[in-house]
């Protein structure tokens, strides 16, 4: 029987990640509470289950669709003991310190999805976000439409958070976010995702088609001027190509760099160039 558990518990851990405690809480409803406990001694000794290591990639994965608290509390009801969530959240932290270290640590983008609305909980969301990560420049982007609806409540609420707004270039669709071009902090982000109104809400077989989107010159142009528009509200502009389907995103950086005067990317210069 043990054996059986073992195999069980192994074929679970293929699908996903388990905590300690929900995937003995599995294992015990099928085998039996001894079981349970000696396949899961076995596969810590493996190194197959580990609550930190778990933690870890909880956070990592869901850090952008969920404020900090949702977090933690999403993690506790899964067992995970509180001190193992404070560490996931300090070593997320850490592992920017490479790039913060360098200058290359831009900001930390967090992408509020479709189907949140602005809402009580969603203001309440953006202020734990700017509480758990002070210190950092953070920017939040809008992908519903209905928070421009109140834009003029949303900017204050950003700009006494001191969250970064990021302006989106989308697809001329009614469930896509308008191109509003007002930064709320001195670092103003335009994120590009095509204008792909055929994609955007489907039908399409992988997440990455909506954006199969190659940039024209006349569209570069209008990104060229939306660049322009942002810089002179801000002391830094971020743009970013989000139509990540084949080159077409690095196509387009490379074509508004020219349009903009910015010259060759680092790496094109050198003998082969």
């Amino acid at each position: 029987m043990g054996s059986e558990a073992l195999a069980y518990a192994l074929r679970l851990l293929a699908r996903k990640g388990y905590s300690r405690a929900v995937l003995r809480a599995k294992l015990a409803a099928r085998f039996g509470e001894a079981e349970a406990e000696a396949a899961l001694g076995r596969l810590e000794a493996m190194g197959y289950l580990d609550d930190r290591a778990y933690a870890r990639a909880f956070v990592e994965t869901r850090a952008r669709r969920y404020g900090p608290r949702k977090l933690r509390a999403l993690l506790l009801a899964r067992g995970v003991p509180e001190e193992v969530v404070e560490e996931a959240w300090n070593r997320f932290f850490a592992s920017l310190a490479p790039l913060r270290e360098a200058g290359k640590l831009g900001y930390l983008h967090f992408g509020l999805p479709p189907w949140t609305e602005p809402k009580p909980r969603s203001f309440r969301y953006l202020e734990r976000l700017a509480e758990r990560t002070q210190g950092y420049l953070v920017a939040v982007e809008f992908r519903n439409p209905r928070w421009y609806t109140a834009w003029g409540f949303v900017k204050r609420e950003l700009m006494r958070l001191g969250l970064a707004h990021v302006s989106v270039d989308a697809p001329p669709h009614p469930e896509a976010p308008p191109r509003v071009l007002e930064p709320t902090r001195e670092v103003a982000v335009l994120r590009c995702h095509g204008r792909n109104a055929e994609t955007w809400k489907g039908p399409h077989q992988k997440p990455y088609e909506r954006f199969n989107w190659r940039y024209s010159e006349e569209e570069l142009l209008d990104l060229a001027e939306a660049t322009r528009t942002l810089a002179a509200q801000a002391e830094r502009v971020f743009v970013i190509f989000n139509n990540n389907y084949g080159t077409q995103g690095v196509e387009a950086a490379l074509g508004l760099k020219r349009l903009l005067g910015l010259g060759k990317p680092p790496w094109a210069e050198g003998p082969f160039s």
